[in-house]
């Protein structure tokens, strides 16, 4: 009898290295097929990170990239569209015909000919998840098509998330003895958003961000026109029927104390051991964004002299060329002054960059 694969498995395996490895096979077995697999679709490297049957497949996807009539249709535009059809878009003459098809799955035996595949975007490239079924065994009918599709949903979450984690190099987000890493900021909320535990990494960053505050009932909250949209991901997350995965953005903003702190992404996955919880796991897509922000020392901006000059002139209302003329520079030396108060101060405009200078007392 075909088993069963809860969502939450599929969460799961957003943390768990051998059960994301397993999670193929387990998909293949929900419709009795001989197997699945998970590419990371790079130009020049299609990597299959677990692969069923084929676990080194990716080095003969490579070889065959740009002109094999199946490889041809991982693209961006099937994003989102849920399964699909190699039939639909290859003809079986066209595939026969193929390099990879004769030097690949004829000469090595492998038992693919059908396919059914679906895409999804993640901020590090394109997944194709690939369904595979051997020339006897007939194309993928409807109800196959139907029972997988019911894991679409979870799978782009899970693609997404994992792919988040790996940006961090979160391997595991639990140490041995149950306590949560310091690899990045990691919340663990219950259904009403309520804390139950967080590491020393999440503190620092409800200390620093803006917009991020634990209230009075220990709830984690969000200020602005932002906190209705987080409150809905918790929700969600802890459904009682059906939690879901999900993200939310928050922009680059200043800290509390002056610093900067990095575009983030707050990576919301459902946990079912000890009641209905939900992790909240931020990362940032700015490459060591928030190792250098917990590293940053804890000290206002400086401005050199000749920035405080042209702030100070700025604030009294003087144009650039007014300012170039009392400071005995050239303008394009008054333009790259200003560019500089700009990203010391992580203002888009000047004006901004005066309203932060004065606020973070600065001049």
């Amino acid at each position: 009898m075909p088993r069963f694969i809860s969502h939450h498995e599929i969460y799961d395996a957003a943390l768990d290295d051998e059960l994301f490895t397993a999670l193929p096979n387990m998909l293949a077995q929900v419709i009795g097929i001989p197997s699945a697999v998970f590419i990371w679709l790079h130009p020049g490297d299609y990597r299959e990170v677990t692969a069923g049957t084929q676990a080194d497949a990716n080095l003969d996807y490579n070889s065959f990239e740009g002109h094999d009539p199946w490889l041809a249709h991982g693209t961006p535009d099937k994003c989102g569209t849920g399964l699909f059809r190699l039939s639909n878009h290859v003809s079986a003459q066209e595939f026969e015909r193929s390099e990879m098809y004769n030097d690949f799955i004829v000469k090595n035996g492998v038992d693919r000919y059908w396919c059914l595949a679906m895409m999804q975007s993640t901020r590090d490239g394109l997944v194709a998840t690939a369904f595979h079924k051997g020339k006897r065994g007939g194309d993928f009918t409807d109800p196959e098509v139907e029972t997988l599709g019911l894991h679409v949903q979870d799978l782009e979450r899970l693609h997404k998330i994992r792919r988040e984690l790996h940006r961090a190099s979160i391997q595991q987000v639990t140490a041995p003895d149950r306590s949560l890493l310091d690899d990045a900021p990691i919340f663990e909320l219950d259904q009403e958003g309520r804390l139950v535990r967080m590491n020393g990494v999440a503190e620092l960053l409800l200390d620093l961000h803006p917009l991020l505050v634990l209230d009075f009932e220990r709830k984690l909250r969000s200020r602005g026109p932002m906190h209705g949209v987080l409150r809905q991901a918790i929700g969600r997350s802890t459904d009682a029927v059906k939690s879901q995965a999900g993200s939310l953005d928050l922009p680059q903003m200043r800290a509390t104390d002056g610093r900067i702190i990095p575009k983030l992404r707050l990576n919301l996955l459902p946990r079912t051991d000890g009641g209905r919880k939900v992790w909240v796991i931020a990362t940032s897509e700015e490459e060591d964004g928030i190792r250098n922000l917990v590293a940053a020392p804890r000290e206002k901006m400086r401005l050199t002299p000749r920035e405080r000059d042209v702030l100070q002139g700025i604030i009294r209302g003087r144009r650039r060329d007014q300012l170039a003329n009392d400071l005995d520079i050239a303008i394009p030396t008054v333009d790259l002054h200003s560019a500089n108060l700009r990203r010391k101060l992580g203002a888009r405009t000047i004006a901004e960059a005066v309203a932060i200078a004065l606020q973070f007392g600065l001049m």
